[in-house]
């Protein structure tokens, strides 16, 4: 396990097994496969696709659910692993943004991890956009349902600070629910903060992210933002998981949604996360 006061690029890779446990097909056979071949060609291209649901019809929660996985399957085959998960739309400016009025939830994998060292290249993205997150890394396993939030308190070997690499595979950033939930809730990469701090230690409510870009404070936020407690995200995320036949494992990283509204970077934007006893994340965008 990462210890305290290791650099980002010692955490985030480390060798948790695969699991494939749940990865599976639920209704609609073919507009699944249509959604995932076209996600899949917008990830690969950087060029989004037009509305999946106009295109192809709708799909529920659940079969959209079962498009991410499917997706994220694909890359487990390819010989990434996972790392842990995402939860987004945890705070209302985002909520607001997106036009949701609920969570969703994404699988981060081993191609996610991103050094603050090396440049983001915008380029790779169909319209990149970073987020101010407080994360998780769990120090047990967890398993819905039923957790409480002293559950995950118990679980949780440490806190970082993160910047949350966030695309829409759709064009116009207009996804619907579905549409977001298929496309991996919109995690395109995460760049972690340099340090790990013991949960003790910290309060999470009031624990405090300034967004810059370009010398420009771009806004401020608390960890209240986020469903009133970070500890509550990761309590949903673990009790969701276990409809979807998942949990967390010792290792995992949680990253538990943008306590500010998203905002798009370009090539030569320099951005600057600071957190009030997380540290800070600067990096640039080519």
């Amino acid at each position: 396990m990462p210890k305290s006061g290791m650099l980002p690029q010692d955490i985030g890779l480390w060798d948790n097994p695969i699991d494939e446990t749940g990865f599976h097909r639920k209704g609609n056979e073919m507009t699944q496969q249509q959604w995932i071949d076209r996600l899949r060609k917008a990830r690969e291209t950087g060029q989004p696709a037009d509305s999946l649901e106009s295109t192809f019809g709708p799909l529920t929660i659940e079969e959209a659910y079962a498009v991410q996985e499917m997706l994220i399957a694909e890359r487990l085959t390819a010989g990434e692993r996972i790392i842990g998960w995402k939860v987004g739309a945890t705070s209302q400016a985002v909520m607001e943004q997106l036009n949701i009025h609920e969570p969703v939830y994404g699988c981060m994998t081993s191609s996610s991890v991103h050094r603050a060292k090396n440049p983001v290249i915008g380029s790779a993205f169909c319209r990149v956009a970073v987020e101010g997150e407080i994360a998780f890394v769990m120090g047990d396993s967890l398993s819905g349902p039923g957790v409480t939030p002293s559950d995950v308190l118990s679980a949780t070997s440490g806190i970082m600070g993160a910047v949350e690499l966030v695309d829409c595979r759709i064009k116009g950033w207009k996804a619907t629910i579905a549409e977001i939930v298929a496309d991996n809730a919109l995690h395109a990469g995460l760049i972690l903060g340099p340090t790990r701090v013991p949960v003790a230690e910290l309060d999470l409510q009031k624990e405090r992210v300034t967004l810059q870009k370009n010398g420009n404070v771009l806004a401020e936020a608390y960890g209240y933002e986020a469903l009133g407690d970070p500890l509550n995200v990761v309590t949903w995320l673990v009790n969701k998981l276990a409809i979807f036949d998942h949990h967390l494992r010792e290792g995992d990283l949680i990253l538990t949604g943008s306590l500010t509204k998203y905002f798009f970077v370009s090539a030569g934007d320099a951005v600057d996360v600071s957190f009030s006893n997380l540290g800070r994340i600067q990096f640039s965008v080519a």
